[in-house]
């Protein structure tokens, strides 16, 4: 596997190529100080992942990904950083981040997000502070399943979803549904429409803000 590592703290950067290497031997990793390296790098080589510095210099995170979504490039992107607010990784899942690992994480964190990544998932951390819902005692956030917050779903679509939310890619599903991949992907687009939005991460990031859980 070949990946590009963008952060411009070179510190930082060689530390986490050692951890890379650690975790995974067979994997090769190039090196950008900033954005505009980056996407010569992408334009150069055939990317299978992307791991991304929040902050990057004068940029955020949420500039980064659309420049590189910009480019045109379908390659997924993990964003790796310091910043583990729940509103930071809610944002960058939103724009179309196929994971988000805090710094602060365990090597087996990264491993997992890697691996979800590179088989078209999404993953998150679990949230620090979860938004009550009305009626929890307690004041505990209770999760809720996506029937009840998507009614316009069929019982296959909202299997579907509470699969895409675990992070499951679409032959994960079909296997775990005995279903085809042609079917996933028809529901899965069904499931994009009714919670109006284009990308998965989207949708898990949609039905988490409204108090949906993994189940």
């Amino acid at each position: 596997m070949r990946a590009l590592w963008i952060e411009d703290h070179q510190l930082v950067g060689d530390s986490f190529e050692l951890l890379l290497q650690l975790i995974m031997p067979d994997a090769s990793l190039d090196k950008a100080r900033d954005l505009d390296s980056a996407r010569r790098l992408m334009e150069t080589f055939p990317y299978e992942l992307v791991l991304l510095d929040w902050w990057l210099g004068t940029h955020d995170g949420e500039r980064s990904i659309k420049m590189l979504r910009d480019a045109g490039r379908d390659t997924p992107i993990i964003v790796v950083s310091g910043d583990d607010r729940d509103v930071v990784m809610d944002r960058a899942l939103a724009l179309g981040a196929s994971g988000y690992v805090p710094k602060s994480a365990d090597p087996g964190a990264l491993l997992e997000a890697v691996r979800v990544a590179l088989q078209g998932g999404v993953s998150r951390p679990p949230r620090q502070n979860s938004k009550p819902v009305d009626g929890a005692p307690g004041g505990i956030a209770q999760p809720v399943d996506v029937e009840i917050l998507y009614p316009d779903l069929t019982p296959r679509q909202a299997e579907v979803f509470r699969a895409l939310m675990r992070g499951s890619s679409d032959k994960q599903i079909a296997r775990e549904l005995d279903i085809s991949d042609t079917t996933v992907k028809t529901h899965v687009r069904a499931i994009l429409q009714i919670v109006g939005v284009h990308k998965r991460g989207e949708a898990a990031h949609e039905a988490r803000v409204r108090g949906a859980g993994d189940l």
